[in-house]
């Protein structure tokens, strides 16, 4: 019996160790890795909208809505034949905009991708029939821009966008001149000291700020500085010669209703209006007129000269490239400022600005902001180039040598003076091919965002937030002028 009972407790005891063994537990597993298809099934689009707030549906709509069904993570994006990417969209849903230029294909083709937890990327490639504006003729386009709507202010150089010339006295040598030019005045003495060529009545013209819209309808349109409109009419080019090849001053004749452009009056006759107009020069950024009052060769002539206001992709790349350098005001072109510290105007002038220095500064006793490299910025004769075919910035030492490079993109430009940030100019990845592209203080990092505080076809100011902080927080500063 005892014998027995040793036995029947060993077994009882053996059977609770057994239900006391350690069960194992697995930690989280790693979903499965997806598949293009998987993300392609899961990727679906709600709609198409005229509107980024899609609330106006649109069969072709610029602007589509999308999500994911399981829910996932991916990145909407173009992709260019060089490989370079633009990322349209982050997030398991959301909205992305294709507008393509005018008389591109409807049918716009995208990307979808996601990482999966392996560190593995997999994507599709789709595509959207979206709107597309018809292609305006060269004539229009270079007057009223790829939008079909663009202004133009009072461009003024050595003091003067208005003033008396002789007639027919050549053809222009440069985007600023004025052939056979006798003299001129700036916009603050139009309807000031020059007022009896206005009939001395004061409209609204005489301001740097007053402006005038070419659009695609066929009308021009002049304002004040503050947006009342003064004169309405409508207008044509004939004759057009992109190269300035034509006969006469060679780019073409403007011919308008109306008396719609800015301070339409010929010279010393007392506010005797003209609607017809010889082109002396005209590109994307510059426009330049004369008015022959019915004067012979080298006879009184009226000129006027105007620059883009409006077109950012104009300003910065002109009608295929341009070329930007540092822009110096009082031994600045780059420097720090309090964030939403004002407005900045066409004098260069920077909001808040509270530092800045010249170029050669910022390889020598600025370099620590580069990350104690000096990469050849820090020269007055380097340069970037905007090129709008492919849609880069290339950042240049004085000798041309390449220093880096990025895609860009501008995003919700306009040029409203009552605004702090115009628009947005964001460049690729990690890098940056504007000149200097570091944040101050930041031991090297290199700005990608960057708010478009001004700009026209003379002069470009940026501002990087790069530390995020509030309004009157540090903020970086940059100032560019064309090359050309």
């Amino acid at each position: 019996m005892k014998k027995t009972l040793y036995f029947a407790v060993a077994a009882i005891v053996c059977a609770f160790a057994a239900s006391c063994e350690p069960a194992l537990i697995s930690g989280p597993q790693a979903d499965a890795a997806k598949t293009s298809g998987d993300i392609q099934n899961a990727f679906k689009i709600v709609g198409q909208y005229a509107d980024a707030a899609c609330t106006t549906p649109q069969n072709d709509g610029n602007f589509i809505k999308f999500t994911t069904e399981p829910s996932v993570t991916v990145q909407v994006y173009t992709q260019k034949e060089d490989g370079t990417k633009s990322v349209l969209a982050t997030g398991a849903s959301g909205v992305f905009n294709i507008t393509p230029r005018r008389g591109a294909s409807s049918t716009q083709p995208f990307y979808v991708s996601t990482m999966n937890q392996d560190a593995t990327v997999v994507s599709f490639q789709s595509s959207v029939d979206v709107f597309v504006p018809a292609d305006l003729s060269p004539e229009m386009k270079v007057l009223a821009g790829e939008s079909g709507s663009k202004a133009w202010k009072w461009y003024t150089v050595d003091g003067a966008c208005w003033g008396n010339a002789g007639y027919n006295a050549g053809k222009a040598a440069s985007a600023v001149d004025v052939p056979g030019k006798w003299w001129g005045c700036p916009p603050e003495d139009l309807e000031d000291s020059q007022i009896a060529h206005a009939g001395n009545v004061a409209y609204g013209y005489g301001d740097p700020d007053a402006y005038m819209i070419f659009n695609e309808d066929g009308d021009c349109i002049s304002y004040k500085s503050d947006g009342t409109q003064i004169a309405k009419g409508s207008y044509t080019f004939e004759n057009y010669t992109a190269d300035g090849s034509g006969s006469g001053y060679g780019y073409g004749i403007l011919k308008t209703t109306d008396a719609p452009i800015l301070f339409p009056f010929d010279i010393n006759t007392g506010g005797s209006r003209t609607n017809e107009f010889q082109v002396a020069y005209v590109d994307p950024n510059v426009l330049a007129l004369i008015s022959d009052k019915g004067a012979g060769d080298w006879g009184e002539c009226t000129w006027w000269r105007f620059k883009n206001a409006s077109d950012a992709d104009a300003a910065l790349a002109g009608s295929g490239e341009r070329a930007w350098t540092y822009y110096t005001i009082d031994g600045a072109c780059w420097g720090n400022a309090g964030y939403n510290g004002g407005l900045a105007n066409s004098d260069g002038e920077i909001p808040g600005k509270w530092w800045g220095c010249t170029p050669e500064d910022l390889e020598d006793s600025q370099i620590a902001h580069s990350g104690n490299v000096a990469y050849g910025y820090g020269d007055s004769g380097a340069y970037m180039v905007f090129n709008n075919a492919d849609g880069t910035v290339t950042s240049y030492k004085a000798d041309g040598s390449k220093i880096a490079s990025s895609p860009y993109t501008v995003e919700s430009f306009v040029m409203d003076n009552s605004l702090f940030s115009k628009g947005t100019l964001t460049t690729g990845g990690e890098g940056s091919g504007i000149l200097f592209p570091f944040a101050i203080n930041q031991g090297g990092k290199v700005a990608t965002s960057y708010e478009i505080v001004y700009l026209d076809a003379t002069i470009l100011s940026l501002i990087s937030n790069y530390a995020g902080n509030g309004d009157w927080g540090e903020c970086t500063w940059w100032r560019f002028q064309p090359v050309n």
